[in-house]
Parts: C-alpha cells; sequence; structure tokens
C-alpha cells in the first residue's frame, strides 16, 4: 500500500469538489483525524518509511489547505481548472490525425531556432553559434510551417521504453497552431 494521492480531497477520503452540501470544519478535521489513523506508522509496520512519511506529509498539507476557507476556495478552483484542462487535452488527443513515421522527413535540423517562427530561407544549418543541430523527423502541417511536427531520437527512445509490443505512438503538437497528431511507428 503506497500512498500518492491525486489530490488534497482523496488524501482525506473527502468527496470531490463541487460540494453540496458545502463542507464544514467538523467534517474535515474528522476525515484529517480518520486518514492520519489510517496511515500512522504503527498501524502499517509493512510499509517503508518513505512511503508512510509523504502519505502523512500529503494528509497534513491537505488538512492545512481545505480547513481554511480562503486556501480551500482557491485550491477547489485550481483543481476544477485542472480537471477542466485534462478533459480538454484528452478530447483533442483522441480526436487527433494518425500519420505513420514513414511519411516524415528525416534530417538535421538546429532546434534552437526552430521554436522561432522563422522562414524555410532563414534556416540557419548550425551557421551560428547558438546553434542546437539534432537529428530529427519532421513534416508540415495545415497551417503552413514545413516542419511543424518535429520529433526527435529522445522522444522516439522515450515512447519505445513504455511499449509492451514493438508498436508504439507519439503526440506531437504543431510548432505552430494548436492541431496535435499521433504518430505510429514500429520499433526495432
Amino acid at each position: 500500500m503506497t500512498a500518492h494521492f491525486r489530490n488534497h480531497y482523496q488524501a482525506l477520503s473527502l468527496p470531490h469538489p463541487p460540494h453540496n452540501p458545502e463542507l464544514d470544519i467538523a467534517t474535515i478535521r474528522k476525515a484529517y483525524r480518520t486518514a492520519l489513523l489510517r496511515y500512522h506508522p504503527d498501524k502499517l509496520r509493512d510499509i517503508g518509511n518513505d512511503a508512510l512519511t509523504v502519505a502523512v506529509d500529503e494528509i497534513v498539507q491537505a488538512y492545512a489547505t481545505l480547513s481554511s476557507p480562503v486556501r480551500r476556495r482557491k485550491y477547489d478552483a485550481e483543481l476544477l481548472d485542472r480537471d477542466a484542462e485534462e478533459i480538454r487535452a484528452t478530447r483533442i488527443h483522441a480526436q487527433a490525425e494518425s500519420i505513420d513515421l514513414d511519411e516524415f522527413d528525416e534530417g538535421d535540423l538546429c532546434v534552437a531556432h526552430m521554436l522561432d517562427d522563422y522562414k524555410e530561407s532563414e534556416r540557419c544549418y548550425g551557421k551560428t553559434n547558438d546553434c542546437l543541430i539534432q537529428h530529427v523527423w519532421y513534416r508540415g502541417c495545415r497551417c503552413g510551417r514545413k516542419d511543424a511536427y518535429v520529433l526527435s531520437d529522445a522522444m522516439l527512445e522515450d515512447a519505445a521504453g513504455d511499449l509492451t509490443d514493438n508498436d508504439g505512438e507519439v503526440l506531437v503538437q504543431c510548432l505552430r497552431c494548436s492541431t496535435w497528431i499521433r504518430v505510429l511507428f514500429t520499433a526495432v
């Protein structure tokens, strides 16, 4: 049993906001005491001290935040914003077009200048001191940028490390617009 909680409400086993009716301080205090007893080192001797320290620290931080009405309102707003962003990102990624890595061009580009919105003719190709030439795979986007989607060896290696079979995918955002694609590849 390792205790890493997703948020302060989970740490205290309280319902996720919005709350109806509003949580009162007595309910939060009771949940805090129950959580401390649940993760007390004397009750859970088979868990390593690091896991217990993290659990107790998270429970104490959760109580400190949720017991203050001002901090709780701020935390709830941040939590709801984060949840909305996760839902939005999931929706965007689910709609991403799938493209095979074989459809990408391969070459050496300056990744330091790649983030700047430069013209194709202004590529540095290592002509300046602040260049960082890297071997990448790149593809154009419908926004008009020729090297809008860029994949490095490191990105592919990270994705390949998570594979249980040889087929993998990486989500990549256009460097100019907000379009995402799913790049499919086979690890060898």
